[in-house]
């Protein structure tokens, strides 16, 4: 009997064609390798479309973890440093856009009910918090590996539905998974809105003071010239 992994058949030879199925949620879910149908698309084959969708930077971890879970025919929790300190500029490192879309604006949207339901549910409020943070900080990194091997999957599927060959799916691949180079754009303009946060917070109030003596000073010398001796005095 022929495997759902064999390219082709155990007792003629033949290369044996398989069309794509579509996961219906009962057992476990398929992986790419049950859905090869030409006889080039071994393991062999399927790596070097894992490879094309991962790049070239930290490809022998994705590569192993995705090994795993096609051996598996499972995803796992597992635990990402990158994706635990830089989540946001990880996934967009990783063009998962509408996650790091999502993670972007996810902050925003929970204070809205925060600002709504402060004053009236203190407590259910605070413990929302609670789970929030530590879904935002620990969810990520477990599940950083598993999100991003069914992210490569779907842009193999979708370079296989448009092109039949090995090459040109290779290209397809290539061209829409790999790494972005944004990040590095991202981090400077983060950096420089550090920056200038932190001038303003401390350049801000001193030219405020600044200005108040100056008004003061100004006040006083044009009331009392005595008292503008003492305000010079006291400066």
């Amino acid at each position: 009997m022929n495997g759902p992994t064999l390219a082709l058949c155990s007792s003629c030879g033949i290369g044996i064609r398989r069309e794509p199925t579509v996961w219906r949620g009962s057992g476990p879910r398929p992986s790419l390798l049950g859905t090869l149908d030409h006889p080039r698309e071994t393991r062999e084959g399927l790596r070097e479309l894992y490879a094309a969708a991962v790049g070239t930077k930290n490809s022998d971890h994705y590569l192993a973890k995705f090994a795993l879970f096609d051996h598996e025919r499972r995803t796992s929790a597992g635990w990402h440093w990158p994706a635990f300190f830089v989540t946001f500029a990880w996934l967009v490192h990783r063009k998962m856009w509408g996650k790091a879309a999502l993670y972007f604006l996810l902050p925003y949207v929970v204070f809205v009910p925060v600002v709504l339901l402060g004053p009236t549910m203190p407590l259910a409020v605070a413990i929302g918090c609670f789970a929030y943070l530590l879904g935002i900080f620990i969810l990520p990194p477990l599940l950083a590996d598993a999100t991003y091997y069914r992210h490569c999957e779907r842009v193999i599927e979708h370079a296989r539905a448009v092109n039949r060959s090995q090459e040109g799916q290779l290209v397809l691949v290539a061209r829409e998974g790999g790494t972005s180079g944004i990040v590095p754009f991202i981090v400077g303009l983060v950096a420089i809105a550090m920056l200038a946060g932190t001038v303003s917070a401390v350049a801000l109030p001193a030219y405020q003071d600044y200005t108040a003596r100056m008004k003061a000073k100004q006040v006083a010398i044009a009331g009392d010239p005595q008292s503008a001796g003492r305000v010079s005095t006291a400066d």
